[in-house]
């Protein structure tokens, strides 16, 4: 059950997202340093909020097992997020990474206060279901990676081809882009195609002891299901871009996005879908 205080603590994460993405934003007319520090003081502000929220979740549960609930998973999602972001940022810097994982993790944040009050599915104490949501739940962090680099490079490419000169802050080598955008891919393929198997095992399972799970009988016809097909589907295409020259570049980048917008509905469904009693 979230608490009060869980709510004005997960505001306040919020906010601090929602501050260093307004100030990573401010840089779209320049270069600026303060505004780069203040971008990675926010952003670090509110990671650690969400790390000290999520123990304090865990104290009130008395359990320190993660992914306990949907409140722990999805604010796990944007600690991860914005973790990764802040580990971008310091080590290899890339201009506007942070103008589209920030969006990614405000809405987990948001997500984190609407669905935590709710426990829609039920999370199977078993080796095969942590493997799978923690696979699962970790190459979705990998595809918004994928998905904030191809957008990237979908601008800069839009660049090149204009004959005007370019407006904002160098956004780095296409080839450079290309490859971050091809190891998130790689990274999040595997732990997705763990989470499928591991999903449908779980499923298969128990549907055969008779036990009633939130697709029903019929989960094969889900459109959590098939959404998640077409994920894996799109980014098993973009694996491919190395030895076929008409998915690279552009193409790939296109289709990196279009797999994002595709997992973003897997999990919406997820979410909406009412529970199957058969």
């Amino acid at each position: 059950m979230i608490t009060p205080t869980q709510i004005a603590l997960l505001a306040l994460a919020g906010l601090f997202f929602a501050g260093g993405w307004i100030a990573a934003l401010s840089r779209l007319r320049g270069e600026s340093k303060t505004a780069i520090g203040l971008t990675r003081g926010l952003v670090s502000a509110g990671c650690l909020l969400s790390l000290l929220l999520m123990a304090h979740h865990a104290f009130l549960r008395g359990s320190w097992l993660p992914l306990g609930d949907n409140f722990d998973t999805l604010l796990a999602l944007a600690v991860l997020l914005s973790g990764l972001l802040i580990y971008f940022q310091l080590t290899r810097p890339l201009v506007g990474l942070d103008w589209f994982i920030l969006p990614v993790v405000i809405l987990l944040v948001i997500a984190a206060g609407v669905f935590g009050a709710a426990r829609p599915h039920e999370y199977v104490a078993s080796a095969w279901a942590w493997v799978h949501h923690v696979s699962s739940y970790t190459s979705a962090v990998a595809f918004a990676v994928a998905f904030a680099v191809g957008a990237i490079y979908l601008i800069a490419h839009r660049r090149l081809r204009s004959k005007s000169a370019p407006v904002g802050p160098m956004l780095g080598s296409l080839e450079r882009l290309e490859r971050i955008t091809l190891t998130s891919v790689t990274l999040g393929f595997g732990l997705l195609s763990v989470g499928v198997i591991t999903g449908i095992a779980i499923l298969v399972d128990r549907v055969d002891r008779g036990r009633n799970t939130s697709l029903g009988t019929d989960w094969y016809a889900s459109p959590k299901v098939w959404l998640t097909a077409g994920v894996w589907i799109v980014y098993g295409i973009v694996l491919h871009a190395p030895i076929s020259p008409n998915l690279r570049g552009r193409r790939a980048a296109m289709l990196s996005v279009t797999g994002f917008v595709l997992m973003v509905a897997a999990i919406v469904a997820a979410q909406f879908m009412p529970e199957v009693s058969r």
